[in-house]
């Protein structure tokens, strides 16, 4: 697209928009001019009419639609245009971007944030759950180790008690037990 097919596109917009404008304008006196109940006014026909737009100086410039196409004419001179040519491709693409782009921005992103921190949450709850497994799991090891440790104490104390309860046993039956001296040593021979 050059400078050229640019400048034509700026004015052919500016001119559509100095037509809408008309178009409203001539819409609104159309209207009153029916609520007033004045069929006679002029410009109140109730077929279709071109709109008129004049500036100072310059020659009067028609817009019609006509079977669906833009018809503009001034002084003789008509240009039919497609209505669909009438816009612009470029601006049909910008009327999509905007609404896509405010979309993303004010529904996606915040789904997005929230999808990544449910994500992210179940990681740490995950990463948690394993190092309370982890802690849990060396307690009980710990545990383990300590009821070994306190059953093996306590089958020697069982095994003095056996020896106790066999020596008692085995002693004859009018021996007089031999007092310990509060001197003598623990394990020392008696004498």
């Amino acid at each position: 697209m050059n400078f050229q097919d640019a400048s034509n596109a700026a004015e052919g917009a500016q001119t559509l928009r100095d037509a809408l404008n008309a178009a409203n304008d001539a819409s609104r006196t159309t209207q009153n001019a029916t609520q007033s109940g004045d069929a006679g006014a002029p410009g109140t026909t109730s077929g279709s009419q071109p709109i008129i737009i004049t500036r100072d100086g310059e020659r009067p410039v028609s817009i019609d639609m006509k079977d669906g196409n833009l018809v503009i004419s001034q002084a003789g001179n008509t240009k039919v245009i497609p209505w669909r040519e009438a816009v612009p491709a470029g601006a049909v693409q910008i009327a999509w971007t905007i609404p896509a782009t405010l979309f993303i921005l004010l529904i996606g992103w915040p789904l997005t944030r929230a999808a990544v921190g449910w994500i992210r949450r179940r990681s740490a709850v995950n990463q948690d759950t394993a190092a309370l497994e982890a802690r849990l799991q060396a307690r009980f090891a710990s545990m383990e180790t300590n009821i070994d440790t306190v059953a093996v104490e306590m089958e020697k104390l069982a095994e003095g008690q056996r020896f106790t309860n066999r020596l008692i046993s085995e002693r004859p039956v009018g021996a007089v037990p031999v007092p310990a001296s509060a001197n003598m040593p623990v394990g020392a021979a008696r004498p």
